[in-house]
């Protein structure tokens, strides 16, 4: 099987080098060929004549019925005008509305709450620690505490009234080092 596909493509490729650019290809015989060719200028006459047929312009709709259509994409909104009664009979004709009657005026103020992000102890380095972002040294403010003592993996931090609050360091990676020199 290898060997008649093998005989098969170099026997194609040795008449394809064979064939030039320039000669016509061979086709094998299988029957009768015919090709029509034009036997006078009449045919051509003939064809000449259905092109000009089919030339003008044909009849469609008219141009002033399209231009009655609506446009199906033009997006119109409908303007509401108030309705105002009509002026009475005996009276003046600039009549003023009478102002609207307000009921009892129950506004409730919204309390606007601020939720912040707890505290998060992200890296401890040279007696400084990142919370939240941003560093902070000891005798610092954060928030509503103060920075009382750095230890090598946690801080402590003291409220206004003695609440002691400690932060640990979370230990995420231990592949990473940082070296100072």
């Amino acid at each position: 099987m290898k060997i008649l596909a093998l005989t098969s493509f170099l026997f194609c490729a040795v008449l394809q080098a064979a064939n030039s650019i320039n000669t016509p290809m061979v086709i094998p015989a299988i029957g009768t060929i015919t090709v029509v060719t034009p036997k006078s200028d009449k045919e051509l006459a003939w064809v000449d004549e259905q092109i000009q047929a089919i030339k003008p312009q044909r009849v469609g709709v008219s141009p002033a019925f399209i231009n009655s259509l609506i446009d199906p994409i033009k997006h119109t909104v409908a303007v509401r005008t108030p309705s105002v009664p009509p002026p009475l009979l005996n009276a003046p004709k600039t009549t003023l509305l009478a102002p609207p009657k307000l009921g009892p005026l129950s506004v409730i103020p919204s309390v606007v709450k601020i939720v912040e992000e707890p505290l998060r102890l992200q890296a401890l380095m040279n007696r400084s620690a990142l919370v939240n972002g941003k560093w902070y040294k000891i005798n610092d403010t954060v928030r509503m505490y103060t920075l009382v003592e750095i230890k090598q993996n946690s801080i402590l931090l003291q409220g206004s009234k003695g609440q002691p609050l400690i932060l640990f360091l979370n230990k995420t990676n231990s592949n990473i080092q940082i070296n100072t020199k």
